[in-house]
């Protein structure tokens, strides 16, 4: 309630660190350094996870679950998921106490200086999302106008595969915002685009209407890949990318006995595992053996098997030939003969990026469009999210990555470009996997790697793994070690990781990350 005091022993607090602190059901987050003691909400503004089990690197505070991260001098937003500041209550000093009154400060007023007139965003996704709410944030009070082809507000993707599945779930539990237009003042468009044109800076919509603005982000995202079995249309078969596929999959599966999930991804195995939580039969059916193997190394891809396998999932290894059934699915069988039973069958064989859309500009040979460090693709006009072949900083090498909150950061350094900050994106790729009860975080980029350097217990599931080219570490994956697995991302993002002979001889990165700003 606002007007509530929570006090705590000024001991209680570490120096460089934080605690949480309570009266009734009320909490507050204190954080102590050398200029003092500050308080803010005790949860993350994402997904609501207590931010005193996060980690504190440098001047930073990092979320426990999706590594947003926020200033600990004032609470203000540095790095996505999140999309809001922590909000920041006023503290005062009685005797050795620290007391914070839960009537919250005033968020700073922030005015953007001399920018465009109109920004035009093509997409409603993470990238989308993130520009809009970071010019709002930063005071950018021009016309913003968001074309999209879904009518639903924009919603978090990352939840369509995992929880949702488990249970029946309305979709408003999946909205950025239950008013977002309103709130961010966003004029949104739902219409198909058949054309945008980077050289004149507008777009052109099927019904022939066209649209054109100062500042152009074009954020167009994936289409899921159906390959072109025979059966693919029946009913039951689905995949598994927007919202309303989501509906539509948890729908079935209330009434479904039996899955068949083709493809062994990250999106195919977080479905399989939430699916087998509802109770349903589910089998995967993959060309590889060990689901993971290219992205983690054998070893880890071996270990998630095993404990999916272990929670009741069937593997197999093979090709579908044609998907069986008269007018719904009724089996999917295999181009090496065997017959898989299924009323349902979930297509997770990846998504190609939309680019065809854009006039003049050739792909590369992943499906993205090539661009600079700067994300501009014509002048006033920037690409962001899974279209951006982009240089990826750490790794050095070109990327195209398809993750929510590399797509976010995208969106937010494509905010301040238009804003007038110019300079290079060199944020360091996150992102996480709920495979079943068991989150994976994965940090940087790996294209391929020599060896991994491996730390904790594989086959408990409680390790991070390096991975390894030359003697440099590009990239790390982690279950249960949060608070290594978060001063990697922070050194990464930095410059400042150790090399990989130091990490294999024990370097200590929670203590350099928590030195390095």
């Amino acid at each position: 309630m606002p007007g509530t005091e929570i006090r705590l022993a000024l001991d209680a607090i570490p120096m460089g660190g934080m605690k949480e602190g309570a009266a009734g059901d009320e909490k507050v987050l204190f954080v102590r350094d050398a200029s003092g003691v500050r308080a803010f909400q005790a949860k993350c503004p994402h997904l609501g996870a207590p931010l005193a089990k996060g980690e504190i690197c440098g001047g930073r505070l990092y979320c426990p679950w999706h590594k947003a991260a926020f200033a600990i001098a004032d609470g203000s937003l540095e790095e996505p998921p999140a999309l809001d500041s922590l909000t920041r209550y006023p503290v005062r000093f009685e005797g050795t106490d620290a007391v914070a009154t839960l009537t919250p400060e005033p968020a700073p007023t922030k005015t953007a200086g001399a920018t465009v007139g109109s920004v035009l965003i093509v997409g409603s996704g993470a990238a989308a999302v993130a520009c809009v709410k970071t010019l709002r944030r930063e005071g950018y009070d021009g016309r913003v106008t968001m074309v999209g082809r879904e009518a639903h507000p924009p919603y978090d993707r990352t939840k369509l595969s995992k929880q949702f599945l488990a249970k029946p779930t309305p979709p408003e539990k999946v909205l950025i915002e239950p008013d977002f237009d309103r709130i961010n003042k966003v004029e949104r468009i739902i219409a198909e685009v058949a054309r945008v044109n980077p050289a004149q800076r507008d777009i052109t919509l099927k019904d022939g209407r066209t649209l054109s603005a100062d500042a152009i982000l074009v954020a167009t995202g994936s289409r899921a890949v159906v390959p072109n079995f025979p059966g693919k249309d029946l009913g039951g078969v689905f995949t598994l990318r927007s919202l309303d596929d989501a509906l539509q999959v948890s729908e079935a599966a209330g009434e479904g006995r039996s899955v068949v999930v083709v493809g062994a991804g990250f999106i195919g195995m977080e479905a399989a595992a939430f699916l087998a939580k509802r109770g349903l039969s589910v089998t995967v059916l993959a060309r590889e053996e060990t689901p993971f193997a290219k992205r983690f190394g054998e070893a880890v891809g071996a270990a998630l098997k095993r404990y999916h396998a272990g929670n009741g999932i069937t593997f197999e290894t093979g090709s579908v030939a044609r998907i069986a059934g008269t007018d719904r699915v009724e089996a999917v069988e295999t181009e090496e003969g065997r017959r898989l039973a299924a009323d349902i069958v979930l297509i997770g064989a990846g998504a190609r990026p939309e680019t065809s859309l854009i006039a003049d500009v050739e792909p590369d040979e992943t499906g993205g469009l090539t661009v600079a460090g700067d994300l501009k693709l014509a002048e006033g006009v920037w690409i962001a999210g899974d279209i951006a072949a982009f240089p990826e900083k750490a790794s050095g090498e070109t990327a195209r990555i398809e993750h929510w909150r590399l797509a976010q950061q995208h969106g937010t350094h494509v905010a301040h470009a238009i804003l007038g900050r110019s300079g290079v994106f060199a944020g360091a790729p996150f992102f996480w996997s709920n495979q079943g009860d068991k989150r994976l975080d994965y940090g940087g980029y790996a294209k391929g790697f020599n060896r991994i350097v491996m730390q904790g217990d594989l086959a408990a599931l409680d390790f991070i793994a390096y991975y390894v080219t030359g003697d440099r570490v590009t990239a790390a994956c982690s279950i249960g070690r949060n608070n290594a697995f978060t001063a990697f991302l922070h050194l990464l993002s930095l410059g400042r990781l150790p090399s990989a002979a130091e990490i294999e001889a024990g370097a200590d990165l929670p203590n350099l990350a928590r030195e390095a700003a």
